[in-house]
């Protein structure tokens, strides 16, 4: 994933918001830019998910700093899917009118 559009998406940038520049890198597509949000949301969530078990796994007392960032990204996960879902419905909807 680009470093530009990562920042973007982690600074929960709307798709209407981003520069010229960025959509074009991303083909214009608020589809693929949904895409990898989903994308970035997943692979944040593991990596702490993974750190967890590796600190509970090596006996290390666990890592109460990243439990505010745990809880919120598991929120995060949540709602951008949610969001996403019901975009999609929307653009359904639309095209059915």
């Amino acid at each position: 994933m680009n470093i530009d559009v990562e920042f973007h998406i982690r600074h929960n940038y709307p798709w209407c918001k981003l520069p010229a520049n960025m959509r074009q890198r991303l083909g214009n597509s608020q589809r693929e830019y949904e895409k990898q949000a989903v994308l970035y949301s997943i692979y944040e969530h593991r990596y702490y998910e993974e750190l967890l078990k590796y600190s509970q796994d090596h006996l290390m007392l666990y890592p109460y700093h990243l439990l505010d960032i745990m809880m919120t990204s598991r929120y995060a996960f949540c709602l951008r899917n949610s969001l996403l879902i019901r975009s999609s419905i929307q653009v359904l909807n639309s095209l059915d009118h």
